[in-house]
């Protein structure tokens, strides 16, 4: 029977999943080789995400996602700021720090931490095709784009899977994205006669999406904010919303689906206006987390009123009010 390795990691999220694809690619490679990868999509939420989750496999590995103290939890790589919570959780971290765990809130993404870690701890350097991918990592995870414009461009297989990720894929899409990532090249992945017709819809929407969300946008002093919790199923503007309001300082957005709430918060990459406020900070307040510019909050579907008062705070605690 194969040795199981479970991969958990940050849902839906390019740097996630890439993440992902690169640590399985590296498990096989040097740990062992015909490893049954069961890769397990995280979001983030109040209290202790792996709450009933089992650790049951023979190994596991969590990226781009908060610490976990269990022991069982073997490899465990990060580079938000917000990873420990409850705070108490960094001691754990210092005082049991296993050689395969690996913290950096510096690193622009999750990949490129990994990828630098695995060439160092193990000399394996990661495949071409996936040092394409985590090169893709760090440029969008860190906003690295000369504008609005360039960040939304769809005309590279990188970006039109990252807005793929971001369109509400389920656990089992991405499960299988990750799986294909770790064989295959990002242009590969994007030509699978799976992906195609969902990779142009993405498209279609993103020409429709425009006037909506530029209907949308209500100013609170410099934050634009997109209040679509009556819209179930619609997406978080994303950079969408800095090009439509490039004067904003920061941005705020709620979406919902039937099984969760999300409030998107992100400083304008393009503004020249310094920020005033740590967002992962921010939001982890509230039971969310991210980095210092960008970070979200996920509640359950069934939260609408404690979601609509959390919108509500965070928005007049970012315009001043």
């Amino acid at each position: 029977m194969s040795r199981v390795l479970k991969v958990f990691f940050h849902d839906a999220c390019f740097d996630g999943t890439t993440s992902a694809a690169l640590f399985t690619a590296f498990y096989r490679d040097v740990i062992e080789k015909q490893v049954d990868v069961k890769p397990i999509g995280m979001i983030h939420r109040d209290g202790d995400p792996f709450e009933g989750i089992p650790l049951d496999a023979d190994d596991h590995a969590c990226v781009d996602f908060r610490f976990c103290a269990d022991p069982k939890m073997r490899w465990w790589f990060d580079h938000h700021p917000t990873a420990f919570q409850p705070p108490a959780l960094r001691q754990v971290f210092e005082d049991q720090h296993l050689p395969t765990w690996f913290f950096d809130p510096t690193s622009p993404s999750c990949a490129g931490l990994i990828g630098r870690c695995l060439t160092a701890g193990w000399e394996w350097k990661a495949p071409a095709y996936l040092t394409d991918a985590i090169e893709w990592a760090d440029k969008i995870d860190a906003a690295q784009f000369a504008n609005a414009e360039d960040a939304l461009s769809l005309a590279t297989p990188a970006q039109r899977l990252a807005a793929w990720l971001a369109h509400g894929r389920s656990r089992l899409d991405t499960a299988q994205y990750v799986e294909w990532l770790s064989r295959a090249s990002l242009a590969e992945v994007a030509t699978r006669p799976e992906l195609a017709p969902q990779l142009a819809k993405v498209e279609e929407e993103r020409s429709r999406e425009i006037d909506v969300v530029r209907r949308l946008g209500v100013w609170h002093g410099d934050v634009i904010v997109f209040d679509r919790f009556n819209d179930v199923g619609a997406r978080s503007p994303g950079f969408l919303g800095y090009l439509l309001f490039p004067t904003c300082v920061y941005a705020v957005s709620a979406t919902r689906t039937h099984d969760s709430i999300k409030i998107s918060v992100g400083v304008n990459p393009w503004t020249k206006h310094s920020r005033r406020h740590d967002i992962g900070e921010l939001c982890a307040r509230y039971g969310g987390g991210g980095h210092a510019v960008v970070g979200g909050v996920t509640l359950r579907g069934d939260e609408l009123p404690r979601a609509k008062e959390t919108f509500a705070r965070m928005v007049s605690e970012l315009a001043g009010s």
